[in-house]
């Protein structure tokens, strides 16, 4: 993954609007509406294809949500809302 250190991150919700919306929207797309490098959103969906599903019953750590503000920490958390960790 490209280094990101210096590049604007998506917010928890940006990441949440691409969980739902892709494969409807494009990259580019993603990369206009919310005034991210391209680079950053393809990292963005390089993260989320990495969560796995919390099995039925299963229980998402506290932890899930904590930032460092790294992409992998924004992507945590925003998966953890839905059920992946």
């Amino acid at each position: 993954m490209e280094d990101l250190a210096r590049k604007k991150l998506p917010t928890i919700e940006q990441v949440e609007t691409i969980m739902k919306e892709f494969g409807a929207s494009s990259i580019d797309d993603f990369s206009k509406r919310f005034a991210l490098e391209r680079a950053v959103v393809e990292a963005t969906i390089e993260c989320l294809r990495q969560l796995q599903r919390v099995p039925a019953g299963g229980a998402i750590p506290a932890i899930a949500c904590f930032r460092d503000d790294t992409l992998e920490s924004i992507v945590r958390c925003a998966g953890a809302k839905h059920g992946y960790m």
